[in-house]
């Protein structure tokens, strides 16, 4: 059996028509809000509730991230196009311009009107080729508005239509 190995471009090609929720990650580290816009983020474990997110480590707030003890995940609404972009750009002062407040009794920071809020504890950090596994404890889950989520899909985001 031969093995062909898949270029990057052919691996950006094939994931691209995987639908995937679209989420922001968020934390406080050393005084300062970080985000990061995730389309990586799964239900590991039932007993104790996991979830991952994964983070490239080229990502400008990978350490905190990683350093934090806690992180937010905030599921995102069709309304939250612009937000989503936003928190995807390196570099930029993604809390600037509105749409993120704190994790309901917290100082953590939150997207506002998220479809669900997840606080997590993390409890490891798991390498996977170029990308950091957060793997979190569920601590507490702030359910929103019903809303339409917002996915990734063919490299663009799209709405989620009820069936």
């Amino acid at each position: 059996m031969s093995t062909v190995a898949v270029s990057a471009a052919e691996f950006r090609d094939a994931m691209a028509v995987l639908a995937a929720p679209v989420a922001i990650a968020t934390t406080r580290y050393a005084g300062r809000d970080f985000g990061f816009t995730a389309s990586t983020v799964t239900a590991m474990s039932l007993d104790p509730p996991l979830i991952s997110v994964a983070i490239d480590r080229s990502n400008g707030c990978h350490e905190p991230f990683v350093r934090a003890g806690e992180f937010v995940v905030s599921v995102l609404t069709e309304r939250h196009r612009a937000l989503a972009a936003r928190f995807a750009q390196r570099g930029a002062d993604k809390f600037a311009g509105g749409g993120t407040g704190t994790f309901p009794g917290s100082q953590l920071p939150a997207i506002t009107g998220a479809l669900a809020l997840y606080r997590c504890t993390r409890r490891a950090v798991l390498p996977v080729g170029d990308h950091d596994l957060l793997v979190g404890e569920l601590v507490t889950v702030v359910h929103g508005p019903a809303a339409r989520p917002l996915v990734w899909y063919s490299r663009t985001f799209h709405t989620a239509e009820p069936a």
